[in-house]
């Protein structure tokens, strides 16, 4: 059986601009308080938002597939806190940013939303 932290967050920083990385940090901090043996499905950036999918938990003492609605919530709260700051947070860099392109959404910082930085293709 593979290592269960090989499916955490710190595995994904890369996924995502470094910019992203403190809340990736973050995040996995607080669920790893309330549901320690997490494990990821995705992480990707969607519509300028970092966007944090979690497997299906089963518990690893009893077995049991699913948490609690108490729990889930928690979790819930967790993954939107980390999905609102990166939508004030520029994927490249992690200072303030906000929503930039029309066909592809980015959140990014003036210095990085300027034409002719690449913004789109350096994250």
């Amino acid at each position: 059986m593979a290592n269960l932290a090989d499916r955490q967050i710190p595995e994904y920083l890369d996924y995502v601009g470094p910019g992203w990385r403190g809340i990736l940090m973050r995040t996995h901090a607080e669920l790893l308080a309330v549901l320690p043996n997490y494990q990821v499905a995705q992480v990707k950036e969607k519509w300028g938002m970092l966007d944090v999918n979690l497997g299906a938990y089963v518990d690893p003492v009893t077995g049991e597939f699913g948490i609690s609605r108490e729990l889930g919530s928690q979790v819930s709260a967790i993954l939107r806190a980390a999905r609102d700051e990166s939508r004030r947070t520029c994927e490249v860099c992690g200072e303030p940013g906000s929503e930039t392109g029309r066909g592809w959404i980015k959140t990014l910082c003036p210095d990085h939303a300027q034409p002719g930085q690449g913004a789109t293709r350096d994250v």
